[in-house]
């Protein structure tokens, strides 16, 4: 998976990278290693709203031909990563399972087809 990563009001450090990293590892679990996914994360230090961290995920799969988005915020960066990870990870295994559902549907429909046709003989 590809990933662009974005900091603001914050510096990226390699502690930073290498959570993140670790994070977006189990999101290959779900997601299709023939498709080139590529991840946008912005993480962003709001010193206005209570000193508070935003988590943003947008991930992109060409065949799925949408993007899901998730974002969180937390006291910590490290939790506004694991919300914003876990959200997106929810989103793309729901996403998987309407498609793999829709696909068995679709089969269903083709062999009740088949069925009839080959009972006409």
């Amino acid at each position: 998976m590809n990933y662009n990563l974005k900091g603001t009001n914050l510096s990226i450090t390699p502690e930073i990278r290498e959570y993140l990293e670790k994070k977006l590892a189990s999101l290959d679990k779900v997601v299709d290693e023939r498709d080139a996914a590529r991840a946008d994360v912005e993480l962003e230090y709001m010193q206005g709203e209570e000193k508070t961290y935003r988590a943003e995920v947008m991930l992109g799969e060409p065949h799925m031909r949408l993007s899901l988005r998730a974002e969180a915020r937390g006291v910590a960066l490290h939790e506004a990563i694991d919300l914003a990870v876990g959200d997106i990870l929810g989103e793309l295994t729901r996403a998987k399972k309407k498609r793999r559902h829709m696909l068995r549907r679709g089969a269903g429909k083709v062999k009740d087809i088949l069925r009839g046709f080959r009972d006409r003989f």
